[in-house]
């Protein structure tokens, strides 16, 4: 009878070792609303001055801009502000090449095009600068057309993530899942409830947290990230231990341990009452 007892206990323990293990599935499910449910649509309609438009991202001093210049009237003209006539060289051009042929912006905001000379684009969104350099470009020649893209736009993310890196990317605007999906999603054992985004200034180094579970994230001033952001997933404790959905081959194996072992000192103790 004893006996009996005593494995009823330890089947029920190691079940309960197993399940408190295991995460909520809703601490695992994006766009939820803040109090973590998913219902079949959420609106949110934005107070009257209010807009959910990504911010413009200022141009600063070390900014890299790529510029090319090219006319549709005279193919030499493009020679003139050292670019060629042709709109897919800067696709087609490995990376380290475009960043290479990129124009850094100086101390004073001002970056050095060939005939052109110093344009001031500090303090300006990358598409006012390009407008500026074709207006300046509209002086020495006719139809001109001008690419203009910020090659400095790096993301860091590390942590709890399938692809941890540097991520590089030619948009205006970069939000927090841009960088988490290009890092390829969070691990299981990654903490949606607290991504960390550690932002340095020239004056201070700031540390954000989000809750990338909860729709509401997307209002958040801190959504967008800035060059140079590092995006830290911490891991989250619960789910570090095995568990039957993560790692059930290894939960099996280990449950299958246990048992043999509580099985052995049972049995031992059996036979010493004998």
């Amino acid at each position: 009878m004893k006996k009996n007892y005593a494995i009823k206990i330890t089947f029920i323990a190691l079940l309960l070792g197993l399940f408190t293990s295991c995460t909520k599935q809703k601490n695992l499910i994006y766009f939820q609303t803040d109090k973590l449910k998913t219902p079949p649509m959420q609106v949110y309609e934005y107070p009257n001055g209010q807009t959910n438009d990504s911010p413009d991202y200022l141009l600063q001093e070390h900014d890299m801009l790529y510029v090319q210049i090219y006319s549709t009237v005279d193919d030499e003209a493009a020679k003139l502000f050292g670019s060629t006539n042709s709109t897919s060289n800067y696709y087609s051009q490995a990376e380290s090449n475009v960043y290479l042929s990129a124009y850094e912006i100086n101390a004073d905001g001002n970056i050095s095009i060939p005939t052109i000379g110093e344009v001031k684009v500090a303090d300006l969104t990358v598409e006012q600068a390009k407008d500026l350099i074709q207006k300046k470009a509209e002086e020495y020649t006719s139809n001109v057309t001008v690419i203009c893209k910020m090659v400095t736009f790096r993301i860091r993310v590390t942590g709890e993530v399938n692809k941890p890196g540097i991520y590089t990317f030619y948009q205006p605007a970069v939000d927090i899942y841009d960088a988490l999906i290009s890092a390829g999603d969070l691990t299981y054992d990654g903490d949606r409830s607290k991504v960390r985004i550690i932002r340095k200034t020239n004056t201070e180094d700031i540390v954000y947290t989000l809750d990338i579970r909860k729709t509401s994230v997307m209002r958040d001033k801190k959504y967008y990230l800035r060059p140079g952001d590092i995006v830290y997933v911490q891991p989250n404790k619960k789910t570090k231990a095995l568990t039957t959905i993560n790692h059930p081959l290894s939960t099996i194996s280990y449950a299958l341990s246990v048992v043999s072992s509580l099985a052995s000192v049972i049995a031992i103790i059996v036979a010493l009452k004998k």
